[in-house]
């Protein structure tokens, strides 16, 4: 089997090992998710934006890590990802949209529509890239599961009720994580006829360099918290706390 450039490419033949796609996995919480999957046995496909922490990650588990350099906010990035998969493996378990993007202006006059388009190609475009390049593969699953990494200030009711600080995250982040629920609702109801569950997560207030001002979690303890939930909740179409808490949408 070859690629498009000629070269020879191996397929890992998965078999009984779960197969898990990560997105943002180059730092934060999608560094630490890498780190419990692999602990677990499966063997797990690092989507990252740089060739530095491409080298980075295969040096660490070449047998448990692949890591691919795409990003989310490319067109490309789509094909990229199903041909890479498609050399590599058989079917993917688990796919957990985590890139992110944060913004830096606050209120509607300060907000900048270049950090707008940004965020919403980061958490919005990129996961539906990702989905489509991933769902010939998920199919492949006896029970796929689809985790998109929200936030509590994507709740419409949380913001309208101002149960979340008004000051502590801008209009794009809240737009584009909003849009990124949306999608989880859309598309948990367009997949659960092919037993694919869709979640969004919040992972909580982790220590991360887009987390909140009252961060109080680790992003080794979110990505535990967020691996257990992924493996152990049975019901699809929810907004979820990673301690598995229902949210209001």
């Amino acid at each position: 089997m070859t690629n498009g450039n000629g070269r020879n490419k191996l397929k890992v033949i998965s078999g009984a090992r779960k197969v898990a796609v990560v997105t943002g996995a180059g730092r934060g919480i999608g560094r630490a998710m890498l780190d419990v999957l692999q602990q677990r046995g499966y063997l797990v496909v690092a989507v990252v934006r740089s060739l530095s922490d491409v080298r980075d990650l295969f040096s660490i588990a070449p047998h448990d890590i692949l890591p691919i350099r795409a990003d989310v906010t490319e067109a490309s990035t789509e094909q990229v990802l199903r041909e890479f998969l498609d050399g590599q493996v058989d079917k993917v378990d688990l796919l957990i949209n985590n890139a992110g993007f944060g913004a830096s202006a606050y209120g509607v006059e300060g907000m900048k529509y270049e950090e707008l388009d940004r965020v919403l190609q980061v958490h919005c475009y990129g996961p539906i890239r990702c989905v489509r390049a991933c769902l010939p593969f998920l199919r492949n699953s006896e029970g796929a599961t689809i985790l998109n990494i929200s936030s509590r200030f994507a709740s419409l009711e949380w913001v309208a009720n101002q149960e979340v600080p008004g000051d502590e995250a801008t209009y794009p982040y809240r737009i584009g994580k909003a849009a990124l629920n949306m999608f989880t609702s859309c598309l948990a109801v367009e997949l659960e006829p092919e037993n694919i569950r869709v979640l969004s997560i919040d992972p909580g207030k982790v220590k991360t360099r887009f987390g909140p001002k009252d961060a109080d979690t680790e992003p080794a303890q979110a990505a535990q918290a967020i691996i257990d939930l992924a493996e152990n909740n049975e019901k699809t179409g929810l907004f979820l706390h990673a301690s598995g808490d229902k949210l209001p949408w």
